[in-house]
């Protein structure tokens, strides 16, 4: 089944909704507001020990901030899983994958095990699958900043090519991949003819305010912005000639059908204006999403694989003195009321026993909806004088209840929970399948010599080197490897989907998966989609111990903001008194950020909780609107 909804669509269903937070000035200037994350001090927590509940970039942070900057802090991590990073999952040969059979947070058994099998011929680079996160937008400077300061080598990420492919499977383009540029040339060539055509008459248009004495020159100057911003011809038409003949005017944005060089080359034919716009391929397709502000280039990846990030965190962390436990899955927090401290139970892996932690601070890396039962009675439950701060407890309820919403409602409709569904599927092939195939030789009998003959491309003449094909077929998209160019194997991701088509494909088996992703990729070229081998699935709904891609805060509904906010600021627990203390227990991750869905949102969430830590006399700014992960990390 394929579920679509264009940016427009969305919208108009979700007319308050925004890519970004926003400030409430009005509140925070009645507050004391903390001026962005502080440098904790040397000493400031000599004889104090921090439990770390998940080895996420969030938790890895935290743990990093206080060990570098020598706070005397005790720093444990607990991490469940058998391995540091959380989402943050690269995949090479060898490696293992397994999802639980279903998407319960607690209960589910194991899945069938997936094993990397890509094949890593002499003399390529490591091939590896970005499972998890895949691209570090040029504006996330925070962990910019640190794989600097860690001397993680980073390496462009090819987000758009305009040798790119499109498939649309409805209107007058369909079914035969069409090239990126030809997409978006022919459409500035058209747009710009008709503003050339009527610019007198726009530039006079109300809401664009221009002053009646300058419309005259302004006008001017608005055609001849046209003629270079739409390759127009000297009289303003959007006139490409298809053949060589197309080289008499020169328009070529567009491409060739036969590329220049040792041929003359032929100008490739315009898609017609009703064509382009008939077929609604920015609505069939994120089309799009390459110039929206995150994905706009340049993007980075770490040279090896994502997990490099996770990596060199951990290699920090032990050099420091840190403490990471792997295979050790938090099982229950509580708190002493004697001691002012909390103790956290973890299950030892093949017994019944438990090991007991002690900590004075703890900050929870683990998705919210997992606290419901893990927080004790005391902590979470009881009055407003007990346990945690009522407010707190308040926003842990309502993420509760988000997350227990069901799927598919009693009138059919499929809504999201507080964890995010979404699906990958990665493919292993030779590279001639998107790079086209190398120089050959042919003999010509007639002439009895030999030539050197470029082969042609599957689809399109130009090879294609990184970047995203875009289709309307569930898979959504296909990210093609953007490193390793003359190797002879490529990793591509075959698949990146979202909400109920996600849901829907983690319901089912991985061959499944599988299959349908080959069916996307034929879309490409049969010869593309039956060339892909090894392939991988994975639907962070059923991974173990996370069951999501990222936090939808919009499911928490009207009061999600206030919730948001409070959560934010950390809680202190309630003596015996009735007192509370200061901040001691804090969420962490990118659940609690402006950037949820991006790693630059776990550190600012890291960042922010020891803020409060430091200095619990200043708050975190509150937010006045959330960001919509449809918007901030889907592309919708």
């Amino acid at each position: 089944m394929t579920i679509r909804i264009s940016r427009a669509d969305y919208l108009r269903s979700h007319p308050k909704a925004s890519a970004w937070a926003e400030l409430a000035d009005a509140t925070n200037a009645q507050m004391r507001i903390t001026p962005g994350p502080i440098e904790l001090e040397e000493g400031s927590f000599k004889g104090k020990r921090a439990l770390i509940l998940g080895a996420g970039v969030g938790g890895l942070t935290t743990a990093y901030e206080l060990l570098f900057h020598k706070t005397g802090m005790e720093v444990t991590i607990l991490e469940a899983q058998s391995r540091t990073g959380g989402r943050c999952l690269s995949l090479r040969t060898g490696d293992t994958l397994t999802e639980d059979k279903d998407d319960a947070l607690f209960g589910s058994e194991p899945g069938e095990t997936q094993v990397v099998r890509f094949e890593w011929p002499v003399g390529d680079s490591e091939p590896y699958l970005n499972a998890g996160p895949g691209r570090i937008p040029s504006a996330h400077k925070r962990l910019l900043n640190y794989l600097r300061e860690f001397g993680v080598a980073v390496e462009v990420y090819v987000m758009n090519s305009m040798s790119n492919l499109v498939h649309m499977d409805t209107g007058p383009l369909k079914g035969k991949p069409q090239i990126y540029r030809q997409i978006d040339h022919n459409l500035r060539g058209w747009i710009a003819q008709l503003v050339h055509e009527h610019a007198a008459e726009l530039i006079k248009t109300p809401s664009v305010a221009i002053p009646k004495n300058q419309q005259e020159a302004l006008a001017e100057k608005l055609k001849s912005l046209m003629v270079s911003f739409g390759e127009l011809d000297d009289e303003g038409r959007y006139a490409p000639t298809a053949g060589n003949a197309g080289f008499e005017n020169a328009i070529s944005r567009a491409g060739f059908d036969v590329l220049p060089g040792v041929a003359v080359g032929e100008i490739a034919e315009a898609i017609k204006l009703q064509d382009l716009l008939a077929s609604e391929y920015w609505a069939q397709t994120r089309f799009y999403q390459p110039v929206d502000f995150l994905w706009q280039q340049t993007i980075f990846q770490p040279v090896g694989g994502m997990d490099q990030v996770q990596r060199a965190f951990a290699r920090q962390i032990a050099t420091l003195g840190g403490t990471v436990h792997l295979n050790s899955p938090v099982t229950s927090i509580d708190w002493d009321p004697k001691k002012r401290e909390f103790v956290v139970q973890v299950a030892k892996i093949g017994s019944k026993e438990t090991t007991e932690y002690r900590a004075d601070y703890c900050f929870s890396n683990i998705a919210m909806p997992f606290l419901e039962k893990l927080l004790s009675k005391g902590l979470q439950g009881g009055g407003d004088k007990e346990g945690f701060a009522l407010p707190f407890k308040k926003g842990l309820k309502a993420v509760y209840a988000a997350q227990a919403r069901p799927r598919i409602t009693a009138e059919g409709k499929y809504q999201d929970k507080f964890l995010a569904v979404t699906t990958k599927v990665g493919w292993q092939g030779d590279r001639t399948l998107w790079q086209g195939k190398l120089i050959t030789h042919d003999h010509e009998d007639d002439l009895k010599l030999n030539t050197l003959v470029a082969p042609d491309s599957e689809e399109g003449v130009v090879p294609i080197f990184g970047g995203i094909s875009w289709t309307s077929h569930p898979i959504v998209q296909i990210w093609y490897p953007s490193n390793g160019y003359h190797d002879r194997k490529g990793v591509l991701t075959g698949a990146y989907n979202f909400s109920q088509t996600a849901y829907e494909w983690g319901n089912k088996p991985v061959g499944q998966r599988l299959d349908l992703a080959r069916e996307g990729a034929r879309q490409f070229g049969k010869r593309f989609g039956n060339g892909l081998h090894d392939g991988l699935a994975i639907a962070w709904q059923n991974m173990p111990y996370i069951k999501g891609g990222w936090a939808y805060w919009q499911s928490v509904g009207k009061d999600a903001v206030k919730h948001f906010n409070i959560l934010s600021q950390g809680t202190g627990v309630h003596d015996a008194k009735g007192k509370l203390s200061d901040p001691v227990f804090f969420v962490i991750g990118d659940q609690l950020s402006s950037l949820p869905g991006w790693q630059e949102g776990a550190i600012a969430a890291a960042l922010n909780a020891l803020t409060r830590m430091a200095r619990p006399d200043l708050e975190i700014p509150y937010l006045d609107k959330l960001p919509d992960t449809r918007l901030l990390v889907e592309g919708v």
